[in-house]
């Protein structure tokens, strides 16, 4: 969407040259025009008028003209825009030629021949038009004194880069005025302006040969000038910047003002850079030469360098540590998301910077999170439960302190955090580990004492059972006493064979072998129970190396118990497949560790049954010896199965949804 601009200074008189200028230049969008505002030409103090009748105008050139640092004022007629230019003095004037009742070209004729507006008339003025050049007799109203001619549609950086070039413009033609009054006064102080003006000044031929150049040129370089004058610009301009300053200069002869960097080569062989503004300069409408303004930013550019490399530096060292960070403003915008903040929680920083803290975590958690600091500012160090991305939670240990200023004002809040859920799941172990251990000394020191009295109490109701008649009823009450001694005696069994645990004896097994065997034991239970078995097994299965009887009784245990989640019948669901992985385990002297094995293959072998489900409270208890939801459990079997699954350094998960189904999963070695 290319629109053509005119710009015409009148009266704009340069060093050299006496007659007027005019600017015309062609661009796309303001693709290829550096619009002033990037080189910090946009000023909050001026003032920008646009008088448009059409409020649609109005409101896109409000959000335009403010949003590149001008103030802003509006006007919906051409009377109620003079009465605006009277009353605010406008830097700028955008002046729509459509309107009704008072014309843009009514207007601009009051403001510049009425008396009443002498003060104001020169204030420049943009001319906003959709007619075409040859509707609107535009040589007549350059000639009155207009600064530009846009012609709709057009686009913001157009626009935003017209009103920056006759604010450049108007500002050379009010400086030219001052000189010109200068010169009339004395020609000495008019000189001494330019050859000692603190930026470097020239003026170019049709060819980019130098016609003048003031003084600066020496202090900056070293050069002589007198050396340089007709000499080619370019030769000035540093290898690698030459071929863009040649392109800017191009641009210029087409009329177009330019602004752009470019680096030179002193005589001491050192580097400067230089902002440099190009304009062409205008002979009855046709450009014979170029006048150029380039100021030293050797010391900002090289601060801009310096700080840049210190960003990406802290950046790296920041985006390369393992833990999480992440940073608030003090209305608890996520200003920072480290990479690894990102690995642990799951989001990714585009997707969260900018947003709230709470629209990314709930909120209960924040309030963990983020509580009031102490009066002293002190950091918090604390361990918490998280919810990530994936809905799934993790434990983090965390670090909140507050960000403050050099002026020691707090300024924002920075957190750090590290995932500690394998530490906090060993904790648990170390826990379930002492449970055992007291366990072991308290079956040791009971045995002994239980189990005597127990033979006693046997042995004389066995001998009042036989001195009791057939048919008195009392026998039923040696027969109950004679049973929960029994029972007694079983459950005994049990503890002692889970407290001390005799050592697995491994050999190679197919694991069918195993499975098949327990189900023949309880295949009547199956069908008493309505419960559909199924078996699945990877044809490249490999051999399981563990002890028969103990991994046969793991699976009685495990299947026993879905048959008994499952009084309505269901489904039971057995599916073994090779897998390598690695496991995070305690020795053999309840030690946990924190260190990899080596990637190994295993059996994972899934028991999956549609049963009742286990709650998520019941979960975290289910190994613990003693832990039983069953009127008449013992809440031993469990805690035995995690046992030898642990003595043959396998491992075994569980999952659960109430009314669902439960599934364990067990890694058995298949090594040695």
């Amino acid at each position: 969407m290319g629109s053509k601009l005119e710009i015409s200074i009148k009266n704009n008189k340069l060093p050299d040259i006496e007659k007027p200028m005019q600017h015309r230049f062609k661009a796309q969008d303001g693709a290829d025009s550096f619009s002033a505002l990037e080189h910090g030409m946009g000023s909050p103090h001026k003032t920008v008028l646009l008088i448009d009748d059409d409020s649609d105008m109005r409101e896109i050139g409000r959000k335009i003209i403010t949003g590149a640092g001008y103030q802003y004022i509006e006007a919906s007629s051409g009377s109620e825009g003079l009465e605006k230019i009277l009353k605010f003095r406008p830097d700028l004037i955008l002046l729509d030629y459509m309107m009704p009742q008072m014309s843009g070209d009514e207007v601009f004729q009051q403001l510049i021949s009425s008396a009443r507006y002498r003060t104001r008339s020169d204030i420049p003025v943009i001319m906003l038009t959709a007619k075409s050049e040859y509707d609107v007799d535009r040589n007549r109203l350059f000639e009155m004194g207009l600064s530009a001619f846009l012609v709709k549609p057009f686009g913001h950086r157009e626009l935003i880069n017209v009103i920056d070039n006759v604010f450049i413009l108007h500002q050379v033609r009010q400086k030219n005025r001052e000189l010109e009054q200068r010169i009339r006064r004395t020609e000495y102080k008019y000189q001494d302006l330019i050859e000692n003006a603190n930026d470097l000044i020239f003026t170019l031929s049709l060819k980019g040969d130098f016609i003048f150049i003031n003084r600066r040129l020496a202090t900056l370089t070293g050069y002589a000038r007198e050396n340089w004058i007709g000499r080619s610009f370019f030769d000035l301009v540093a290898a690698y910047d030459r071929k863009e300053a040649e392109k800017n200069f191009q641009e210029t002869l087409r009329g177009s003002a330019r602004i752009f960097e470019m680096r030179i080569i002193c005589a001491d062989k050192k580097t400067l850079y230089l902002n440099t503004n190009i304009n062409p300069i205008f002979e009855k409408g046709e450009v014979i030469g170029s006048v150029g303004i380039a100021r030293d930013i050797t010391q900002r550019v090289k601060l801009e360098q310096e700080i840049v490399e210190l960003k990406n530096f802290i950046e790296s060292i920041i985006q390369s540590i393992g833990s999480g960070l992440i940073t608030l403003d003090l209305e608890k915008r996520i200003t920072y998301f480290n990479s690894g903040a990102e690995d642990i929680t799951g989001y990714k920083a585009k997707s969260v910077i900018g947003k709230y803290l709470d629209e990314v975590f709930p909120r209960e958690e924040i309030k963990q999170l983020l509580p009031d600091f102490s009066s002293n500012n002190s950091p918090l160090n604390r361990e918490m439960e998280i919810t990530i991305k994936s809905g799934n939670k993790i434990y983090i240990g965390f670090n909140v302190t507050p960000r403050m200023d050099n002026r020691e004002t707090k300024v924002g809040t920075i957190i750090t955090f590290r995932d500690i859920s394998e530490i906090k799941q060993m904790q648990a172990e170390v826990i379930r580990m002492d449970r055992l251990a007291s366990l072991g000394v308290l079956a040791s020191g009971i045995a002994h004492e239980i189990r005597n009295p127990l033979a006693g109490i046997k042995t004389m109701a066995q001998t009042l059972e036989e001195e009791i008649e057939q048919n008195d009823s009392r026998r039923e009450y040696t027969s109950r006493i004679i049973r929960q001694v029994n029972r007694l005696d079983e459950l005994l069994r049990t503890f002692f064979s889970y407290a001390r645990p005799r050592q697995p004896i491994r050999k190679f097994y197919r694991l069918q072998e195993i499975v098949h065997e327990v189900y023949m034991l309880l295949e009547s239970r199956f069908s008493s129970h309505n419960i559909e078995f199924i078996s699945e097994y990877d044809k490249n299965l490999p051999l399981v190396y563990v002890d028969f009887q103990q991994i046969q009784q793991v699976f009685f245990n495990l299947i026993l118990n879905a048959i008994d989640a499952m009084q309505d019948g269901g489904h039971l669901q057995i599916i073994a497949k090779p897998v390598e992985t690695i496991i995070y385990a305690v020795d053999r002297r309840k030690k946990p560790y924190l260190g990899k094995r080596n990637s190994s293959i295993f059996v994972e072998v899934k028991v999956d049954d549609t049963g009742s489900g286990i709650t998520s409270e019941d979960l975290e208890a289910i190994f613990d010896p003693f832990f039983t939801t069953k009127p008449q459990g013992t809440g031993l079997g469990l805690s035995i199965v995690h046992r030898i699954v642990e003595e043959h350094e396998g491992e075994i998960r569980v999952k659960s949804e109430i009314n669902k189904g439960t599934s364990f999963t067990l890694l058995l070695p298949t090594k040695e």
